[in-house]
């Protein structure tokens, strides 16, 4: 049974890292850590004049690296309504989207917290003015 329960592990983490999205898992398994990011990913502007009862900004689904020291840690994605969950190591990281987002280079650095999750908001500027 272990043996069954570990090649269907496998095979869904090698689909989900060929598809470049990651995959939460429960923390504490495969080595993991039990601390980690969650939060959403916004764009905006989204149109040069905002208005107090309409939205300026809107979810961003995209792909993001965290880097460490230079390093790739962890590839993580947020959905089509910007939330994202990655499980790792407490510390500060660079997060680097796979694809350029807005105007110029935005890694914003985020620091995961000694423990559980620790809420972030990404936001990316489209430099629409």
């Amino acid at each position: 049974m272990w043996m069954v329960n570990g090649a269907v592990a496998a095979l869904l983490l090698a689909s989900a890292c060929s598809s470049g999205a990651a995959v939460p898992v429960q923390p504490g398994t495969g080595g993991l850590d039990r601390t980690g990011l969650e939060g959403t990913a916004r764009l905006g502007p989204t149109q040069p004049v905002c208005r107090a009862a309409e939205p300026c900004d809107a979810p961003l689904e995209a792909g993001f690296t965290l880097q460490r020291e230079g390093h790739d840690v962890y590839r993580f994605a947020s959905d089509s309504i910007g939330h994202f969950l990655v499980y790792t190591a407490p510390g500060t990281y660079i997060v680097v989207p796979d694809e350029p987002i807005g105007i110029g280079a935005q890694t914003p650095e985020v620091t995961v917290g000694l423990e559980g999750l620790t809420h972030v908001d990404l936001t990316f500027d489209t430099g629409i003015r």
